[in-house]
């Protein structure tokens, strides 16, 4: 079952130290985009990840101070982790077409961030539970695709 706000919001009650300390942590390494995932695209991956800058991208090692609060999210639901240089995410919950979890934005985050259907204020300043569906999305913006 999909997760609600109110469920995002008492998960990031229960886990903001381990959230906050990936994110920031995150956010200290040098590179455009990072992407770490619950269950590995391949087995060689499991304790890696992805990591871009501009067309570049490699799979280097979770450094070690950081594989143990990526892996108590883990337990805790988290599915995958995804980081640019203003914002993380982490997914909770998704399918083929529509994904749920919670962003931290050092900016904010709105409907025009990605392809979110919602975007709302957690308890915390600067978390947010979103919806992505791309296909939703699109349909509610049928002008950009013109």
């Amino acid at each position: 079952m999909a997760p609600s706000y109110n469920k995002m919001d008492r998960f990031l009650n229960a886990n903001i130290d381990e959230l906050s300390y990936v994110a920031d942590a995150l956010f200290n390494l040098d590179y455009e985009s990072i992407e770490i995932r619950k269950v590995p695209l391949r087995e060689e991956d499991k304790y890696n990840m992805i990591v871009r800058n501009g067309s570049d991208s490699e799979t280097i090692p979770i450094p070690d101070e950081l594989l143990g609060h990526i892996e108590a999210l883990y337990q805790s639901g988290v599915s995958v982790i995804s980081c640019g240089r203003d914002t993380i995410g982490f997914s909770m919950w998704s399918t083929m077409s529509e994904s749920r979890g919670i962003r931290f934005s050092k900016a904010g985050l709105t409907l025009d961030d990605g392809n979110y259907i919602e975007v709302r204020q957690l308890s915390k300043a600067n978390w947010y539970y979103y919806v992505h569906n791309f296909e939703k999305w699109k349909a509610r913006n049928p002008h950009l695709y013109q």
